[in-house]
């Protein structure tokens, strides 16, 4: 999926938002979940508890340089999505899309179900779609 299919994909997604928050159950649900955030989760491995820490912190670009080191090593394939999806939001938050778009994408074809991975992945959707309607 190319930087672009993934930006239409976020105007589609976010037109069906808007429709669906017109119905009284979908947005009674829209009210209970926040959108648009980016969630980052830990494992046993160090290197990625590290990166949690500077992400909460609000140091993104060290939180790319822990989950980067953390992929170097030989981790599970269970904790390897974990860090790519850790990766996801961290590169969000450094307006690094594509990168983030990579990251989510690999975090989701290791573990398909993960809902971290596609809750970043919506919330990079939703992110992508705002700049998009942005002048």
């Amino acid at each position: 999926m190319t930087y672009r299919d993934f930006k239409r994909a976020g105007l589609v997604t976010l037109a069906a938002l808007t429709f669906s928050a017109t119905l009284p159950a979908a947005s009674a649900m829209a009210a209970e979940a926040p959108t648009g955030t980016f969630q980052v989760s830990s494992t046993t491995d160090g290197l990625v508890k590290l990166g949690v820490k500077a992400f909460k912190r609000g140091d993104y670009e060290r939180a790319v340089k822990m989950n980067e080191q953390a992929l170097r090593s030989s981790l599970s394939r269970r904790k390897t999505a974990i860090a790519q999806s850790n990766l996801c939001a961290s590169y969000a938050k450094l307006d690094m899309m594509d990168k983030a778009q990579e990251a989510c994408a690999a975090a989701l074809e290791l573990r398909p179900d993960y809902a971290p991975a596609l809750a970043n992945k919506n919330a990079l959707t939703i992110r992508l779609a705002q700049n998009i309607s942005q002048p």
